[in-house]
């Protein structure tokens, strides 16, 4: 799960500032788009076992991550779903909801993508804590 944090000893207490990183989408992006690119790496290869602090640089490469991964994934390619995107510009993961693991991986990857930007805001750092 992740959360915004100054270390990994001060887990948010509010259920709401903590995002879940489901092992399914973890296992999707793995098996997916690890094999084209390594580009990824610090978002899918986290051992879902260990925690981790990501510094500023890496919560910049997070947000850029999240992004190329959107783009890949979540953004349609045809020109009428385009057009769709604007009437869900506050939840644009609602796109999705023909095909489920789209739209779970397009608000995981939303979602992760404002609380870096956030962190980015606040100066405080991303935490991932394991299972």
């Amino acid at each position: 799960m992740f959360g915004i944090s100054m270390s990994l000893k001060e887990v948010p207490e509010n259920e709401k500032e903590i995002l879940p990183f489901p092992s399914h989408v973890q296992r999707f992006l793995r098996e997916d788009f690890a094999r084209t690119s390594n580009r990824c790496d610090l978002l899918i290869n986290l051992d879902s076992y260990t925690d981790k602090l990501f510094g500023a640089r890496e919560v910049n490469e997070l947000i850029g991550i999240c992004e190329l991964l959107i783009q890949r994934y979540c953004t349609p390619k045809e020109a009428w779903m385009m057009n769709q995107a604007n009437h869900y510009a506050n939840e644009p993961w609602m796109m999705h909801q023909s095909d489920n693991r789209m739209m779970e991986l397009h608000q995981f990857l939303e979602l992760l993508k404002r609380m870096c930007i956030a962190s980015v805001y606040q100066n405080t750092l991303i935490c991932f804590w394991g299972d």
